[in-house]
Formats: structure tokens, C-alpha cells, sequence
């Protein structure tokens, strides 16, 4: 099934053999359920009205409307984080819910997911820090800002949080701030994701500031573009294509 924009969701790291179908929508559901979990009791819940616009924002894929939106929601609340939290996790109440009543479909979910977690990281609260503490494995996950698809990166961390990992994603954020991350976590593996829309060259400035690290970490390298576009990465940090989140997880 594709998209409005003609791309399939299920060919970013999740193609080929490794993953199909009826798994990729489990995952999905779980990053759903994970957002869902943390609708609280609001002092102000938004209504019925509200969320149903909010939610065809998220559909539509328009996050400067569906950030407005929030924004204008939130303003001035003391309580903002908690409150856009919990309107995301409402949101994702209704998107699990039209879904399984086959009002949306699973491309059309999997745009909402993105763009909800997205906002998470823009207006909700901060995830809580990854520590190195009881010794699980760390992983980063990152989309850049303006790469074209960033499905699969989610759903890939889904996974490895599922497999035991502890992972930080970061979504539509700049290379600085993955920099930042993987600095501050020392991770075991870095997941990045490129598509063949994205314009060439996008990831070659994050892999040089990899390289300027005193120690190297392992990149994973997803994406319907990721066998083109790592050949002409920097040589230096050891990047491997992977065409699945299977083959992912067995990588490491």
C-alpha cells in the first residue's frame, strides 16, 4: 500500500525478506500504543472536535499545522508539557482506533505516527535520558531534518527496544544534535535512514562529524536509497546497508 506521495512505507528498512506484513503493522501499532500510554488525566481535555481536526493534520502529514495547532493549544499553560502530552497521546487513542475500524489505513497511520512523534520531541516533554545503568545495549536512531522518509527508522527502534535495547531517537533534528547524542551515550550502534528522494550528499556532514569522535560506532544505513548513497560516504566510520530490520538486528 503507498502513500498519497506514491511511496510504500514498508520499503524503508523493512523490505526484502526480512520483515513483512502483519510484523511491520504490529510495530507500528506499539509505537502507537507507546504514545497512547501516556495520555493522563488533563485538566482541560481537548474535545471531541479538536482531536478530530488534530488527527487530520497528522493524516495529512502538514506538521506546520498540526504544530500551530498544539502550540495554540498549549499556550501559556504551566502545564504545556504535560498537556501537549497528553493531547499526542489522545491522538493516538483516535488513530489506533480508526484504524482498527479500517477508517484509515496503514500508509495513512504511518504518516500520523511520524508526525506525532515529531511533535513529541518538539512540544511535549523531553524523553526521559538513556542511561548506561544495568548495562542494556544503547542505540541512537536519527532522521535528519527535510529527508523525505523517516518510517522506517521508527519502526526499526520499535524493534530494538523490543529486542532489550535502549534507544534514543531523534527525528527531523540536525546533525549537531545526533552529534550531541551519540557523545553523550557512547551507543553501540547508530541507525540512520535515506531515501531516494533525499538529495544527495544529505548524511556526508553527519558521517565527517562521526569521524571527528575519538572512538567509532557502528552505523546501520536503511532506506530505499542506502546502497547508492553509502558508497560515497566519508571513509571512516564503519557503515553498513542493511535492507531489513531484521538483518539490522543481526548485525549487531
Amino acid at each position: 500500500m503507498k502513500d498519497r506521495g506514491g511511496h510504500d512505507p514498508h520499503r524503508d528498512w523493512t523490505r526484502h525478506d526480512g520483515l513483512h506484513g502483519d510484523a511491520v503493522e504490529a510495530l507500528a501499532r506499539a509505537v502507537l500504543a507507546r504514545v497512547a500510554d501516556r495520555a493522563g488525566v488533563l485538566p482541560d481535555a481537548p474535545s471531541p472536535e479538536f482531536l478530530e481536526s488534530f488527527c487530520t493534520l497528522l493524516v495529512s502529514g502538514d506538521a506546520v499545522a498540526a504544530g500551530n495547532l498544539l502550540r495554540a493549544r498549549t499556550a501559556r499553560r504551566q502545564s504545556y508539557a504535560q498537556v501537549a502530552d497528553g493531547i499526542l497521546g489522545s491522538a493516538a487513542r483516535l488513530l489506533g482506533r480508526k484504524w482498527d475500524s479500517d477508517a484509515l489505513s496503514f500508509a495513512e497511520v504511518s504518516v500520523a505516527i511520524t508526525q506525532i512523534l515529531r511533535l513529541n520531541q518538539a512540544y511535549a516533554r523531553r524523553p526521559v535520558p538513556v542511561t548506561r545503568a544495568g548495562a542494556p545495549r544503547v542505540g541512537v536512531f536519527a532522521a535528519l531534518p527535510g529527508q523525505a522518509h523517516s518510517l522506517g527508522v521508527v519502526l526499526a527502534a520499535e524493534a530494538f527496544r523490543q529486542s532489550g535495547w535502549q534507544i534514543e531517537l531523534l527525528l527531523n533534528r540536525p546533525e549537531r544534535d545526533v552529534v550531541e547524542a551519540i557523545s553523550r551515550l557512547r551507543p553501540e550502534v547508530v541507525g540512520l535512514t535515506v531515501s531516494v528522494e533525499d538529495r544527495p550528499g544529505r548524511l556526508s556532514p553527519l558521517v565527517h562529524a562521526l569521524n571527528r569522535l575519538p572512538y567509532r560506532v557502528p552505523v546501520l544505513l536503511g532506506g530505499t536509497g542506502a546502497a547508492t548513497v553509502a558508497p560515497a560516504l566519508p571513509i571512516g566510520q564503519h557503515v553498513r546497508v542493511v535492507t531489513d530490520i531484521v538483518s539490522a538486528l543481526n548485525a549487531v
